[in-house]
Order: structure tokens, then sequence, then C-alpha cells
């Protein structure tokens, strides 16, 4: 899957007007379950490795292993998946649209239980350093 504004390039050059690409191009590999972030550029002979995340804004100009994260430009592996952990895709994820709203609202329910008067007066007049 790639995010919405991600860039896949397969060219050394565009110019302004001339959108024709000069040199020799090389296939982009992206994998299964892959994320690529928004305004993220994959250059030509990458290959992404399944269950990867590709960082926001990131440069892709070396191939990324699978199950890993990597950022920056150009981009480097900053953290390594667990491939034994169980991943939930977007696929399933969907799959079962009746039960998704319930999920969503319990997910929003655990991540506001502490969000009670008490605790905004708390904030306001009493104020630590973790807030």
């Amino acid at each position: 899957m790639i995010a919405s504004g991600a860039y896949v390039t397969d060219s050394d050059w565009h110019d302004v007007y001339n959108r024709i690409a000069f040199g020799k191009t090389d296939p982009i590999d992206i994998a299964n379950n892959v994320w690529i972030g928004d305004s993220a550029i994959v250059c030509k002979g990458v290959a992404i490795g399944e269950n990867s995340i590709i960082g926001a804004g990131s440069v892709v100009a070396n191939s990324i292993p699978a199950n890993c994260i990597a950022a920056g430009n150009p981009a480097q592996v900053v953290k390594h998946l667990d491939p034994e952990e169980s991943i939930t895709t977007r696929k399933q994820w969907f799959s079962k649209a009746s039960n998704l709203f319930d999920e969503i609202d319990q997910l929003d329910r655990q991540l506001l239980s502490d969000n009670t008067l008490l605790h905004w007066l708390r904030y306001v007049f009493f104020p630590s350093r973790g807030d």
C-alpha cells in the first residue's frame, strides 16, 4: 500500500517543461504489506521488503529489507520489526465492516478513559511534568 502523496520514480532527472526521463531505468520492487509515508520518494532499482514501513518524506535510494522501519534522506533502517508478532493488515481490518465501528469505538473509549473532569481540573490547576 502506498500512501497518498508518495512519489515513485524511475529516472535520474526531470525537466520542468520536458517530462522525458533521461538515463537508464530499473524496476522498483515493492513487496506485500508495505506502507510508504506521504511525500516519500522511491528511486529506481530499489526493493522494499515485506511488512516494511517507509517514513514520510524519506528518500529511498537503497533497498530496504523485510520487517523494518526506514526513514530519512537517504532512508536508513531505524528499527527492525519482529516477524513473529502478528500483523493486522488493512485488508483484514476492513474485511469485517460491521465490527469496524465497534472496534474503533472501543479504541476511542480506551484512549479517552483518563479524560475526566477531575483530570482536567488537576491539569489546569496543578500541572505536572508529564502533562
